[in-house]
């Protein structure tokens, strides 16, 4: 389930005020916090706004649709429900749709033993373009472990899954402790996202070789339109291509160790409170600074 709605009538009136121009607002569904409950109000912008200006704001609202003023507040509720999304939320780009069915494990091995092809032809045919043997089964091997990973990956997230649907229907409301009794879980999920990216890493200096050789054995013109060789040579370019763009936007994972990657999924609830403290609609705690704990 998704765990924001658009604001009923009666939040409109409170939050209205605070809703700059192009502008949709979100409304998060009930949290738990020191036996009351709060909703997370997102005012985000849309189409051409989005790259005018910071792109969303935030308020807290309690169960009687008061903006909530007191910063310590603001700061564990924001945490809350980074982390509420994060457990709950089933929309594209989820944790929860990360877990593949039955269907999209065979589609992976089908794709890997497409770009295996791939590199096969490579080396058949680019004999010119002196194709390092070694250089390809690294990336083989990388691919390989790959689909072995995705395996382990599906089974933490149906662990993780079951977990947060135990601790959930314990109670009506999300709150800290069944953040605290997913943690572990969660940990695990995520830990399989940095094997991941670091396992990618190690074929860094591969990729642009391989994706460019591919590229051009694909434009021969002895096999230009036939698709047994140019539909794996696709498939090859487009993985290189894919894995060199997921290696820029993890850079700073690639550079942790364990220890400090396992600390930093700790931290992340922290962290996105405080650039939600900085980003709040109602001034007046927004003004002040980040609160230290």
């Amino acid at each position: 389930m998704g765990i924001y709605r658009a604001p009923n009538s009666e939040e409109i009136k409170i939050i209205k005020k605070y809703s700059k121009l192009f502008e949709d607002i979100k409304v998060s569904e009930p949290a738990l916090f020191v036996g009351n409950t709060y909703r997370e109000v997102i005012f985000e912008k849309k189409g051409i706004a989005k790259v005018i200006g910071k792109e969303k704001g935030y308020i807290y609202i309690d169960a009687n649709n008061k903006v909530v003023e007191d910063e310590k507040t603001v700061m564990r509720l924001g945490r809350i429900f980074f982390f509420m999304d994060a457990f709950l939320n089933d929309e594209n780009g989820s944790i929860i749709k990360a877990l593949q069915n039955d269907e999209e494990v065979e589609k992976n091995k089908t794709d890997l033993e497409l770009m295996m092809r791939g590199f096969d032809i490579i080396e058949e045919i680019n004999k010119k373009y002196d194709i390092e043997h070694i250089e390809v089964v690294k990336v083989k091997d990388i691919l390989t472990k790959l689909i072995e990973l995705r395996a382990k990956t599906n089974l933490k997230l149906e662990d993780f899954l079951k977990v947060v649907q135990e601790e959930t229907s314990k109670q009506k409301y999300f709150d800290e402790n069944i953040i605290e009794a997913c943690m572990p879980a969660y940990k695990e999920v995520m830990t399989c996202n940095y094997e991941k990216v670091k396992l990618i890493a190690k074929g860094a200096s591969s990729y642009n070789y391989l994706k460019k050789a591919a590229e051009k054995v694909r434009k021969k013109y002895s096999i230009r339109f036939n698709v047994t060789y140019t539909d794996p040579l696709m498939k090859v370019n487009y993985m290189m291509g894919y894995f060199e763009s997921l290696i820029r936007a993890y850079e700073s994972i690639i550079n942790m160790s364990y220890n400090q990657y396992a600390k930093s999924i700790v931290n992340s609830g922290k962290i996105n409170a405080e650039y939600k403290l900085l980003e709040l609609r109602n001034k007046k705690i927004a003004t002040r600074n980040t609160v230290k704990d």
